[in-house]
């Protein structure tokens, strides 16, 4: 069996010419439209609207482009499908896709790309996200990383309206120590509280080894100096 598939491609390009005097409102798009068909998984003939008619892709589309550029009525009509499809569509569905935002979801998983070395890829998933427009940066202890050692993947459509892309970060073996003020201020409270316990128990212990060979001892008051 062999899929036969026709595709109807609306293209739409920002126009950044300046506008006349008057308040401003964002310029119409430059539209394309496109009429694809495909035999087996491959395109064999099309219309473009920026050429005005129909091309062959394959051999197998030349006969066809021919017969279809010689009827006016079906040209025509498919010239008109850039106002009353394309521009239609867009003029419906423009304010959805530029009021939408879509926060990414991002994990980032370490990759031992080289066992000989003691140097590990990082590697940032961010998915997920629309509009397409994103700045993705490493930083350690709060300074960037250098750019020379960032790779970024090309962006990727899901789809769904949504995009995602990976960066990774070449790096030598991460520490485990602490990086918030908040991880190292529990850090020294849990080494003070084992430094006061040894304060309050030596003299306990003293008096119990000293008790225990007979020998009577008046313990000391413990004092812990803090400073």
């Amino acid at each position: 069996h062999f899929l036969y598939q026709g595709t109807h491609e609306c293209y739409f390009q920002s126009n950044r010419s300046e506008a006349g005097s008057g308040p401003p409102s964002p310029p119409p798009p430059r539209v394309r439209f496109l009429e694809r068909y495909f035999y087996d998984r491959q395109e064999f003939v099309r219309f473009d609207s920026d050429r005005g008619e129909y091309e062959a892709v394959t051999p197998l589309g030349e006969p066809i482009a021919r017969y279809w550029n010689s009827q006016k009525g079906i040209l025509e009509r498919k010239r008109s499908e850039v106002d009353y499809f394309c521009s239609h569509n867009y003029g419906i569905y423009e304010p959805l896709a530029r009021e939408r935002r879509v926060q990414p979801k991002v994990k980032i998983a370490p990759s031992s790309y080289d066992s000989s070395s003691h140097h590990t890829l990082l590697i940032c998933n961010v998915d997920g996200f629309w509009p397409s427009q994103i700045e993705i940066k490493w930083f350690r202890n709060g300074k960037e990383e250098d750019e020379a050692r960032v790779f970024t993947t090309d962006l990727i459509r899901n789809g769904d309206w949504t995009f995602q892309m990976a960066v990774m970060l070449e790096t030598s073996s991460l520490s485990a120590e602490p990086q918030s003020e908040s991880a190292r201020s529990k850090m020294w409270t849990g080494v003070a509280g084992i430094v006061l316990g040894l304060v309050f128990l030596a003299p306990g212990l003293v008096l119990y080894l000293k008790n225990k060979k007979g020998q009577r001892v008046i313990p000391q008051p413990p004092v812990a100096l803090l400073r």
